[in-house]
């Protein structure tokens, strides 16, 4: 019953973070030839990140893991900082191009870049005169 109110108290105890909890959060625009999803993920290391579409499905994985405390250096007296895995998954507008896809990742802040197929962008058709 106590995790229940847990979001409620403004403070969660040490041994109540659970590894599972943790979602990460993100922006998914979409512009007139591409999506772009910008994640917040501070203190991740880019080797811990992972990140993959198939059709109109995007993935992103990743793990972070907080310094162990080490023995005789200290106990936590409070801790808001979540740790471990997520996975998070978008559905997108439309088709991408998956050979253009970019990813960068600075300063905490992962931004994934996705053009649309060429085939998925609007094509403009000719109106012929009947005669």
């Amino acid at each position: 019953m106590d995790r229940l109110f847990d979001p409620f108290a403004g403070s969660t105890p040490p041994s109540g973070i659970r590894e599972s909890e943790w979602i990460p959060r993100v922006v998914l625009l979409e512009h007139e030839n591409a999506c772009v999803l910008v994640a917040d993920l501070p203190g991740m290391h880019q080797e811990d990140l992972n990140v993959s579409v198939q059709d109109t499905v995007l993935t992103l994985e990743g793990k972070r893991t907080l310094e162990p405390v080490e023995n005789g250096q200290g106990t936590y007296q409070y801790r808001e900082r979540a740790a471990g895995t997520f996975c998070r998954r978008f559905l997108l507008s439309t088709a991408v191009n998956a050979a253009q896809i970019t990813v960068t990742y600075k300063q905490g802040v992962l931004e994934v870049h996705l053009p649309q197929a060429v085939e998925a962008q609007p094509t403009r058709i000719a109106v012929q005169a009947s005669t």
